[in-house]
C-alpha cells in the first residue's frame, strides 16, 4: 500500500497533501502498466493457463508409437496439450478418450490442467497387431494415438459350431457358423473385434462381417453360399489373430421338388432310461429352397442299439414343423443317435444322447413349478426364506413351508450384483446394473423383515462382483466392472457401514472371482483363472500367488464349493471340461490335487454342499459356446468326499444353464431355479426341487431343541430323541448364489457328545473357520440320513 507524506485528520486517517496524490498515482500507474506487460508475455510464452480462454486446438505431446504385450499397460502414458487460438494453455478442459480393439483408458474423462496437459493410462486389448485410442474434446478434430501390440501366447479363432455341411444355393444356411475367439489358452478375448467371413469361387451374402460380444463369440445369422454346384469351405478372419476354415459345405442348386428335415431343437443330450426326454425333439419339413413344406407329412424317430417308447412318428402341421411329445429312450447305459426320416428325404440324426439307469438311490425331482421371476439370484434368509432377485420383474420372497411368494421391490437395480449375508443376518448385497456391463456403486442391504435399506456407496460402481464375509464379519468385494464398463481392480472392503478401498491390492480379476475365506484370515481367490491369488485385507492390502490349476484352460463358470473346513472343489467350467480339482488350505503349502471326473462336462453349473459332506451338481451346458441350451445337461450328479467319485442321479425336466441357481434348504432338499434373462436362453420362470438319496432311505433324524445363538468355542445343547444314533453333526452356512457360484455356502463337521437325551456339541473355535452369521445344523445318523436343520446365529 503506498504510504502518505502528510499529517493526520480529525478522524485519525492519513490526509495526504494533493502533490503527494499526484505521485502516489503516477507511480501505481507505472506499477500496474509494467505488470499488464508482464502478464500478456506470460501468456504470449504459454507459461501460464487462462481460465477463460476458449479451447482452439487438441495436440498430441507424447505416447504414441510404443509396443507392448497384449493386455498389458503401455510403459508411458498418453499425453494432449489444450491451446486456445493463441497457443496458450487452456485448463479444466473435458477429454474424452475411446480405446478401440478391446483395450481400455485408465480414465474414460479427464480435465486439463493449468499447463493444458492431459494425461491416461493405456492398457491394449487381447488381439495381436496395432490398436489405437482416440481423445476428444467437443468441437474439435479428434487426435489419434497407435500402439503395437505384441501377441504372448498365440490368439486364435476356434469354430464353436460348424455351418450346414449341405446347402441350397443363395438360401441361407441352415445352421449358421459361431466363432470363438480364443487368448491361446481357452480364455475368451472379449467384446467388440471384428471376425470377417469369406469364400474362394463362390459369392457369400448375408452379414460377413459380425463383432464379438463380451463372450468373445461372433454367431452369424444370415449367412448364404451362392454358386456352381460343389464343395466349398468358409475362411474365418480377424484383425491379428490366427483364421480358421470351416469343414466342406456341398452346395446345391434348388430344386422345388426336393425334400429335406432340419432339427430345430435336438432331444435332450442326457436321459433316463423309459422317461420321456425333458427336451423333445422339434423338427421342419422343407422344399429344396428352404420353404418349409404344409402338413402331414410324416417324420419317423429311430435308433440303433436301443428301443424307442412313445410315438415315434409325427406329421407335420400347417407351417411343416414336427413336435414330438413323449419320446424315451430304453437300453442299456450308452451314447446314442436318434435318426428321422420322411419321405423323398435324406434321413438326418440327432446330436449324441446319453442314456443312464436311474435306481431308487438315484434321488428324486419334484415337477417344475411357477416362479415369478427368473431366478438369477437367490439367497436363504435366516428365518427359512429364499430371496430371488431377477433382470426383470420385482424380487420375490418365498415361504417353502406355504409356497406363498412376497414382492419385495428393491431402491435399486439388484441384477448382476454379489451378494453376502452380514454377522446379524442382513443380507449385502454389492453393485447392481446400469446396463449390460455398466454397474452401481450401491451398497443395499436386505432385512429379515423383508424391507430394504440403502447404505454408504462404494468408491466405483460394480457389476459382476463377488462379496466374501470375512472373519471379523467384514466383507471383501473383488471385481466387477463400473458405471463406465471399465474393470474396478481395487477391492473394497466393507465394515459396519463403511467401506475402504485397498490401494496396495489393484488388479484385475475376472467377473464373479470364486472366492473364499482362507483358516489363515486372507482371502483366497480359487479361480477362474489358472493362477491362484491370496489377498491380505490387511492396511492398504497385499497379493501374494497362490498355486496354479491343474487344468490348464481356466475355468471360466465352473463352479468351487468349500465343502470341508478349510478345502475345495473345483469342477467344470471352459468350453468345457467334465474335470474337476480339489485343495486343502489347512497344509502348509496347498497344492490342486485331481480328483474324479463328472458324468458329463458342465459350465453354468451349480455345486451345492450337502449335509452329508456330499457335494451335488446341478444343470449346466456341455457345449463348445457361451450357452449352448441344445447340450444341456439335465442329470444331478454328486461328488464323494471320501471316494473322489460322481454318481450320477436323476434328471431333472427344464434345460438351465446361464443365470441357473441352487441352494440347500434347511429340510435338507436344493432348490433349483433359473435361466435366461440373458445369452438368448429361455426364461425360465420356474423351479424344481431335488430329494437327494438320503432322504428316501428312511425315517428321519429330530432335533426338538437347539440354541438361537451360540459363541465360538462353547459347548451348546442339542435335544434330540435319537441321541444314541447320531453319527455326524454338521454345520453350512446359508446360500447365496448367483452366476454359478454359491458366494456364502461352506461346510465343516462339530464335535459332539451324546447322552440319553440330547448331544453337547461343541462350536467352531475360530472365525476364520466360521465366520459370524447364521448356519444350517444338521445331525446324521449311521444311515448318512440327516434331520431337517435348525438355524442358529454362530458369532
Amino acid at each position: 500500500m503506498l504510504q502518505s507524506e502528510a499529517g493526520v485528520s480529525r478522524s485519525g486517517m492519513s490526509n495526504p497533501h494533493p502533490l503527494t496524490m499526484i505521485r502516489s498515482h503516477r507511480r501505481l500507474a507505472l506499477w500496474l502498466a509494467s505488470l499488464a506487460i508482464a502478464t500478456v508475455s506470460l501468456y504470449c510464452n504459454g507459461d501460464i493457463s487462462d481460465p477463460q480462454a476458449h479451447p482452439a486446438s487438441i495436440a498430441m505431446v507424447s505416447g504414441d508409437g510404443q509396443t507392448g504385450a497384449v493386455g498389458q499397460s503401455l510403459p508411458e502414458p498418453l499425453v494432449v496439450r489444450i491451446e486456445d487460438a493463441q497457443g496458450r494453455p487452456v485448463a479444466g478442459v473435458g477429454i474424452l478418450w475411446k480405446a478401440e480393439g478391446g483395450g481400455s483408458i485408465a480414465e474414460s474423462s479427464v480435465l486439463s490442467g493449468s499447463d493444458g496437459l492431459a494425461t491416461v493410462h493405456w492398457s491394449l486389448g487381447q488381439v495381436a497387431g496395432e490398436q489405437s485410442v482416440t481423445a476428444t474434446v467437443t468441437d474439435l478434430p479428434a487426435v489419434s494415438f497407435t500402439a503395437t501390440a505384441q501377441a504372448g501366447d498365440s490368439p486364435q479363432l476356434v469354430i464353436a459350431r460348424e455351418p450346414s455341411a449341405n446347402a441350397i444355393s443363395g438360401a441361407p444356411l441352415v445352421q449358421q457358423p459361431i466363432i470363438r475367439l480364443d487368448d491361446g489358452t481357452g480364455e475368451a478375448l472379449g467384446s467388440g473385434i471384428p471376425v470377417t467371413a469369406s469364400v474362394e469361387h463362390a459369392a457369400l451374402t448375408g452379414t460377413i462381417t459380425v463383432k464379438s460380444d463380451e463372450y468373445g463369440e461372433v454367431a452369424f445369422t444370415n449367412l448364404a453360399l451362392s454358386g456352381s454346384d460343389g464343395s466349398y469351405a468358409l475362411t474365418f478372419s480377424a484383425p491379428g489373430v490366427t483364421g480358421v476354415r470351416s469343414g466342406a459345405i456341398t452346395l446345391a442348386t434348388a430344386s422345388a421338388d426336393q425334400r429335406q428335415l432340419v432339427i430345430t431343437t435336438q432331444p435332450s443330450n442326457s436321459a433316463q432310461g423309459g422317461v420321456a426326454f425333458a427336451q423333445q425333439p422339434v423338427l421342419r419339413v422343407e422344399s429344396g429352397d428352404g420353404q418349409p413344406l404344409g402338413a402331414g407329412i410324416a417324420v419317423t424317430a429311430s435308433v440303433t442299439g436301443a428301443t424307442l417308447a412313445g410315438a415315434v412318428t409325427v406329421q407335420s402341421d400347417a407351417s411343416g414343423e414336427v413336435r414330438f411329445g413323449d419320446l424315451a429312450l430304453v437300453g442299456g447305459d450308452g451314447v446314442y443317435h436318434l435318426t428321422f426320416s420322411a419321405p423323398d428325404a435324406p434321413s438326418i440324426e440327432s446330436a449324441a444322447i446319453t442314456l443312464a439307469t436311474v435306481s431308487a438311490s438315484a434321488g428324486q425331482w419334484t415337477q417344475p413349478f411357477a416362479w415369478p421371476i427368473v431366478a438369477v439370484h437367490m439367497v436363504l434368509l435366516p428365518d427359512g426364506h429364499v430371496l430371488t432377485i431377477g433382470r426383470t420383474g420385482t424380487p420375490q420372497v418365498w415361504d417353502p413351508a406355504t409356497g406363498v411368494f412376497t414382492a419385495v421391490p428393491t431402491p435399486a437395480w439388484l441384477f448382476c450384483a454379489g451378494h453376502a449375508l452380514l454377522p446379524d443376518g442382513r443380507v449385502l448385497i454389492a453393485g447392481g446394473h446400469i446396463t449390460d456391463g455398466h454397474g452401481l456403486p450401491n451398497i443395499t442391504y436386505f432385512e429379515t423383515s423383508e424391507t430394504w435399506t440403502s447404505g454408504a456407496p462404494m468408491a466405483r460402481g460394480r457389476w459382476y462382483p463377488t462379496a466374501t464375509t470375512m472373519g471379523n464379519g467384514d466383507v471383501v468385494v473383488l471385481a466387477g466392472t463400473d458405471q463406465d464398463s471399465l474393470d474396478v481392480t481395487i477391492p473394497e472392503v466393507w465394515s459396519n457401514g463403511s467401506v475402504r478401498q485397498l490401494s496396495g491390492a489393484d488388479l484385475t480379476l475376472p467377473w464373479y472371482p470364486r472366492s473364499f475365506l482362507a483358516p489363515n484370515g486372507s482371502l483366497f481367490v480359487a479361480g477362474p483363472t489358472i493362477q491362484t491369488r491370496f489377498l491380505s485385507t490387511s492396511g492398504a492390502g497385499s497379493w501374494s500367488n497362490g498355486p496354479r490349476h491343474l487344468y490348464d484352460k481356466g475355468r471360466n463358470y465352473g463352479a468351487a464349493v468349500m465343502y470341508d473346513d478349510g478345502k475345495i472343489l473345483y469342477a467344470g467350467g471352459a468350453m468345457t471340461t467334465n474335470t474337476a480339482e480339489v485343495i486343502d488350505l489347512n497344509q502348509t503349502n496347498p497344492t490342486w490335487q485331481w480328483t474324479g471326473s463328472m458324468a458329463f462336462a458342465r459350465r453354468h453349473l451349480n455345486l451345492t454342499v450337502l449335509p452329508t459332506g456330499e457335494v451335488l451338481a446341478t444343470s449346466g451346458v456341455a457345449g463348445t459356446t457361451f450357452d449352448d441350451m441344445s447340450t444341456a445337461v439335465h442329470a444331478a450328479e454328486m461328488w464323494s468326499p471320501a471316494t473322489g467319485e460322481w454318481t450320477t442321479l436323476a434328471s431333472a425336466t427344464v434345460s438351465r444353464g446361464y443365470h441357473s441357481t441352487s441352494v440347500l434348504l434347511p429340510d435338507g432338499r436344493v432348490l433349483h431355479a433359473g435361466s435366461g434373462n440373458g445369452a438368448g436362453a429361455p426364461d425360465e420362470r420356474n423351479a424344481e426341487i431335488f430329494s437327494p438319496p438320503y432322504l428316501l432311505r428312511g425315517p428321519r433324524p429330530e432335533i426338538t431343541s437347539a440354541p438361537l445363538e451360540v459363541h465360538y468355542g462353547a459347548q451348546f445343547r442339542v435335544e434330540t430323541p435319537q441321541a444314541g444314533a447320531i453319527t455326524h453333526v454338521s454345520l453350512i452356512r446359508l446360500g447365496a448364489a448367483t452366476h454359478a457360484f454359491d458366494q456364502n455356502q461352506r461346510f465343516q463337521r462339530l464335535t459332539f457328545t451324546a447322552d440319553a437325551s440330547g448331544l453337547t456339541v461343541t462350536a467352531p473355535s475360530s472365525s476364520n473357520r466360521a465366520p459370524p452369521g447364521h448356519y444350517m445344523l444338521f445331525v446324521l445318523n449311521a444311515s448318512d440320513i440327516p434331520s431337517i436343520a435348525k438355524i442358529i446365529r454362530i458369532f
